[in-house]
């Protein structure tokens, strides 16, 4: 759960700069490409980290509580969702670029 939160944190920076990069679309077209590109790349390590952690805390609460199953269940659901919101985000962005360059 702590590296899905990182990965947040880190596309939460990358938005950021990507955003702060668009009044000159341009000149910083290369840039915002880039960005988006690792965006998307944090995406799909979340995505991974989502099965993995989902799997350990299935295997961590065999024959335990379901309830502490499906809360972590629930965190991690959510965690990758807000990651999947910063890569829609960096679509919309490296569209602008393809649209606009």
């Amino acid at each position: 759960m702590r590296d899905m939160a990182d990965a947040t944190v880190q596309c939460a920076r990358l938005v950021r700069e990507a955003v702060s990069l668009l009044h000159r679309l341009n000149a910083e077209a290369s840039r915002i490409s880039d960005l988006t590109a690792q965006i998307s790349a944090l995406e799909g390590r979340a995505d991974e980290l989502h099965d993995i952690g989902v799997h350990e805390l299935y295997r961590a609460n065999i024959g335990g509580s379901g309830l502490a199953f499906f809360a972590g269940n629930e965190v991690y659901d959510h965690l990758e969702k807000v990651v999947d919101r910063f890569d829609d985000v960096a679509n919309v962005m490296h569209g602008i670029v393809i649209e606009h360059v």
